[in-house]
């Protein structure tokens, strides 16, 4: 109002501009004057002349409908995705075997987009808190504000030497995880398979070992230091090579369906969501991914 009226020069003028009456626009600037304590206007018989605080007033008004211009249009270049900032967590550390790939792809559509990676542990207080946009997850946390996508499906096999007695089974029960020390990436806390298959059972390994790099858990394992979990496609050269023996777990085998975990006020992200398809297509698992299945793990 100030800037239609300084620009303006009349009430006449500046109320025909704003659609209001005159008696209105007088109201409101009387309005504005009384609250602020002083007039912002000198009332000459034939221009509105801005007094010092009125000329405050406009230079305000002018910096911040600049710096609301520059939001819309920064807004305008996210949603189209020409500019923006992507954080991604994942709760698989073997997914930074193709993770690679897909950000490199990722990265010659949006050169302009940041991207960063990190490892997730909560995936719905880091998104709540902007820790990350996305969130590659097997257990995805529902919410009111959260939306989900089925990236690919895999089977996860217990994993150990080929000297150790199990590894001549044709495959393994509950209760084969007491007689072997079960390395694993996380915590005995965090990690889901002994929470929801061992413990409730009665079930506890000889010992609980944590290493959390995925290359020292397939050495150890390799060396027939116990037994540890991981999903096919991340061990099948291993496997091959004949340094571990991989089998299922149980008859109906131990599946786990991994899910892009994100806000749904992120969702009209351009760049988010084709990052999403790059990693359904990466051709990471072959498994179909079924509609409303309870995953083993």
């Amino acid at each position: 109002m100030v800037q239609t009226i300084a620009g303006a020069g009349t009430m006449t003028r500046a109320a025909q501009a704003l659609f209001l009456s005159q008696s209105a626009l007088s109201q409101q600037l009387k309005e504005i004057e009384t609250r602020l304590q002083t007039p912002l206007f000198y009332r000459t018989r034939k221009k509105m002349l801005l007094t010092p605080m009125g000329r405050k007033i406009l230079d305000t008004a002018d910096r911040v409908i600049r710096v609301m211009e520059d939001t819309e249009a920064d807004i305008a270049r996210m949603v189209s995705g020409e500019t923006g900032e992507l954080k991604v967590g994942t709760q698989c550390i073997f997914c930074y075997r193709w993770l690679p790939k897909v950000m490199g792809a990722f990265q010659e559509k949006f050169p302009n987009v940041e991207l960063e990676i990190g490892n997730s542990v909560n995936a719905l207080q880091e998104l709540e808190k902007g820790i990350y946009n996305l969130v590659i997850s097997v257990l995805p946390e529902i919410g009111g504000n959260i939306s989900t996508t089925a990236l690919f499906r895999d089977e996860m096999f217990a994993i150990l030497g080929p000297d150790l007695p199990l590894a001549q089974k044709s495959r393994l029960e509950f209760i084969d995880f007491k007689k072997e020390n079960f390395i694993s990436i996380r915590s005995r806390s965090q990690n889901r398979f002994y929470q929801k298959h061992l413990k409730p059972n009665g079930i506890h390994p000889k010992r609980f070992m944590v290493v959390e790099d995925p290359s020292a858990m397939m050495e150890m394992t390799a060396a027939g230091f116990g037994i540890a979990m991981a999903p096919g496609w991340a061990i099948q050269s291993q496997v091959n090579a004949g340094r571990i023996r991989a089998l299922s777990i149980t008859r109906p085998g131990m599946y786990l369906t991994w899910q892009a975990v994100f806000l749904k006020d992120n969702a009209s992200l351009v760049f988010l969501q084709e990052f999403v398809r790059l990693i359904s297509r990466s051709g990471i698992a072959a498994l179909p991914i079924p509609i409303n299945v309870d995953d083993g793990l």
